[in-house]
């Protein structure tokens, strides 16, 4: 009897990849290890307004974790300014300085604070 009848032989002898699925494996293959930026709650969003504002005020040092979809990344340093027509916090570091978009913080976390991040006055 033929291979070809035997199982699945019939499918496995007609094996065909056309340009467009090799483009759509490769695009689903790079798009894996994307994330989507995580809803923040209100509640949390408040808590990161008061961080920053602390920050600023009293020059405290925090870490912020800023959404990247590769792997969010993460900036220590101290608030300088905060623009709220464009968005975009001023981060004063060890070895210069960095803007970040509001939008994409997740979280504000100053340094030597209590349970959620915040300071002990």
């Amino acid at each position: 009897m033929s291979k070809k009848l035997e199982a699945n032989g019939l499918w496995e002898s007609n094996r065909m990849m056309l340009p467009q699925h090799k483009e759509r494996i490769n695009e689903h293959r790079t798009q894996i290890h994307y994330q989507s930026k995580p809803h923040i709650h209100e509640d949390e969003w408040e808590i990161i307004a008061q961080n920053l504002e602390m920050s600023l005020n009293y020059t405290l040092s925090a870490n912020f974790e800023v959404f990247n979809e590769s792997g969010n990344w993460y900036v220590h340093g101290i608030v300088t300014s905060i623009s709220t027509m464009g968005k975009k916090i001023k981060i004063e570091m060890d070895n210069g300085f960095e803007f970040v978009d509001f939008d994409q913080l997740v979280s504000v976390k100053l340094e030597g604070g209590g349970e959620y991040g915040e300071a002990d006055f």
